[in-house]
């Protein structure tokens, strides 16, 4: 590994570079990605979902760091985890409208065969000009294969030195989410007005909620058959879904209760553009309360946190 020569490093940098950064937790990625960019001007590609600096946590954002974002991408979540595909197109796409040149400043989930195989389709999939490492011990030897590809790979020891704790990352996660939803307004959107991303929720044929809650013994407050698969929103314990399997003629049927959907964390679209982050505070068989800053959505995309307007948040599951 070699020392860092920030000088010698930025004059690799063109005015159509892609430069991304990989490195663990505290490696100092982002203190060189901001070095970086004070030299060479473009845009950054804030891809930690976990400790955002340009955006909001759990959003891919492109902008700068003084002007914050341009642009975003809902990921869903606080870690790539369960969550490859979204932060991989979230990349993809904030990449591609990114002002050259272009920084790309990644999370810290660089152990194990999943991360490994994560951070090397994300390489495969950006196809940055230049690869820099930082690493403490060699943790990252694996990515010099890149180089055997024929991309420019530079390896140097990471500036940090010290780790933050899991509760110091937690605590300055939750400020950035509480200082965001300061601004943020209860809003009531009507469920026909909107569509649903990620989740089958609005998707297909309309269903008898009345006739439902006497199949289930429970209220069924909404739900919607696509094809062979139904999914409805309850209230309480479902006692048999192989009987509104019988009922709906179909083969699977996904039940949400609708304290689960309460507190979700959702991402707001507009013709395909990020509006914002929003809460989800309750739904019914009309209408649906979003606590956000942004004014107008046609698209909710379901995310897998459940927060708090004080910023509190834990991941979830959806479970039939």
């Amino acid at each position: 590994m070699g020392v860092l020569d920030l000088t010698a490093l930025a004059r690799r940098i063109t005015d159509r570079s892609v430069v991304l950064f990989l490195g663990s937790v505290d490696a100092g990625k982002t203190t060189l990605v901001k070095q970086l960019h004070e030299r060479v001007g473009g845009e950054v590609v804030d891809a930690d979902v976990g400790q955002a600096e340009i955006g909001p946590p759990a959003v891919i954002s492109v902008g700068t760091y003084g002007g914050g974002p341009r642009a975003g991408y809902f990921g869903g979540d606080i870690s790539p985890r369960g969550n490859f595909l979204h932060v991989l197109t979230g990349c993809k796409k904030m990449a591609e409208r990114a002002t050259r040149p272009c920084l790309i400043d990644t999370d810290g989930y660089i152990h194990e065969g999943a991360a490994r195989a994560y951070k090397s389709e994300l390489i495969n999939l950006l196809e940055p000009d230049l690869l820099v490492l930082l690493q403490r011990e060699k943790e990252l030897e694996y990515f010099k294969l890149y180089g055997a590809k024929g991309m420019e790979v530079v390896d140097v020891a990471a500036a940090h030195g010290g780790l933050k704790s899991r509760p110091e990352r937690v605590r300055a996660r939750e400020r950035a989410f509480q200082q965001y939803f300061a601004r943020a307004e209860l809003r009531r959107w009507r469920l026909s007005d909107l569509r649903f991303e990620r989740v089958l929720l609005g998707h297909g044929e309309r269903l008898d909620c009345t006739f439902l809650s006497r199949v289930l013994a429970c209220p069924v407050l909404v739900g919607w058959k696509s094809g062979r698969e139904a999914v409805l929103v309850v209230r309480g314990t479902v006692n048999s879904v192989a009987e509104a399997m019988s009922a709906l003629d179909v083969d699977y049927v996904e039940t949400i209760d609708r304290g689960t959907l309460e507190n979700l964390l959702v991402g707001c679209e507009v013709d395909g553009e990020f509006q914002g982050l929003g809460i989800l505070k309750a739904i019914d068989g009309e209408t649906v309360d979003i606590l956000t800053p942004a004014a107008r959505v046609s698209v909710l995309q379901f995310g897998s946190l459940k927060i708090r307007e004080d910023g509190s948040h834990e991941r979830i599951r959806f479970h039939s």
